[in-house]
Order: C-alpha cells, then structure tokens, then sequence
C-alpha cells in the first residue's frame, strides 16, 4: 500500500515538472505560483477524489490537468476524461498522457455539452474547478446527462447559484485548511 501511494506520489511530481516545463511556453497556472500553492492544489483535488462516486470521470474545462490528471493517476482503474474545448490546453494534455503513458485519460477537445451530447451517457461523474458559473453543471446533472458532479467552487458561487441548485440533491464539503473553497457534491433528484 506505502509504496503504491509513494509511486503515485512521484508520479504527480513528475506531471508537475511537465506541467512547470510547459507552463514557461503557454499559459497554464501562473508563473509567479510558489510550490506551496500548487501542493495545496494538489491536495485538493485528492480530497475532491475521495467524493467521486462512478468510474467514469469527466473533467470539465480541465485545462491543465490539476484534477484529471492526479486522479487518472491514483485510479488507475478508472475512465478519466480531460474535456478541454482550447486547443493550446487540449495539446498540453495529449502531451502529458502519452509522456506519462496514461492509458486511462481519453482528451477531448470539444465543449463539454458537445461532448455530453456525442456520448448521450449518464453513468459518469463529472468534476471541475474554477468554472464560471454552477447553472450549467447543475443542468448536467438535472437532465441525467451525469449522475453526479463533485466541483470545487467558492462559498460565493454556490450562494449565488442557490436558485439552480434547488433543483438537485446536494451536500456540501469543506475543503481543509481552505476557509473559503467548497466541495459540492450534485446528484438528480428522485422527483423528477
């Protein structure tokens, strides 16, 4: 068990040095994040993991990977599905599954609801990250286009979002050390 968790271990830090490493040529974090940060990331998103219900994953708008890909590496045995529509983005994560020989990571660079509609799927748990708004997600997960999202947002967004998420079942995390960040966890609800 210690020396499967220490190989995923340094299997993250290796995606963060490609990360660093792609990050001087494009875009990806900011140039000024401290070591620190980009642990506490890191560490959110294990924590994000241990909420994920199906074993089918979609990352939505997964950028540079810091949820898809740390997940792809602690769960092997798991679909991960980096949607990232942003060719520059979608580019750097084909780059990290095939350098880091992730046979489980599927890219797709389209939007999510074009993705969502291609596949027309609804056993999968869908994740993000910063995303603009919760109203589409919570659409998702409404029409049983997934049957769960597990998102990290701010307590903020989740209260200006409180009319959308009346429509879904619901339960909400801290996330540690993070007195401002939030994990929501969405499901369909039974009445509908």
């Amino acid at each position: 068990m210690r020396d499967n968790m220490r190989d995923n271990m340094d299997r993250i830090k290796e995606y963060v040095a490609i990360l660093r490493e792609a990050n001087t040529k494009i875009n990806l974090v900011s140039r000024q994040i401290t070591d620190d940060e980009l642990n506490q990331l890191l560490e959110d998103t294990i924590f994000l993991n241990e909420l994920i219900s199906f074993d089918t994953i979609i990352d939505a708008g997964s950028g540079n990977g810091l949820l898809g890909i740390p997940i792809a590496i602690i769960n092997k045995n798991k679909k991960i599905i980096l949607v990232e529509p942003k060719q520059k983005k979608s580019s750097f994560l084909q780059l990290v599954k095939v350098q880091m020989n992730l046979d489980n990571v599927e890219v797709a660079d389209i939007s999510l609801e074009e993705y969502l509609k291609k596949e027309n799927k609804n056993h999968y748990s869908l994740i993000a990250r910063g995303f603009p708004t919760l109203a589409p997600l919570v659409f998702f997960v409404k029409k049983g286009m997934v049957k769960e999202a597990v998102i990290i947002t701010s307590e903020n967004k989740i209260k200006k979002n409180e009319k959308h998420l009346v429509s879904v079942k619901k339960k909400i995390y801290n996330v540690p050390l993070r007195t401002y960040l939030k994990i929501i966890k969405m499901e369909k609800t039974d009445r509908e």
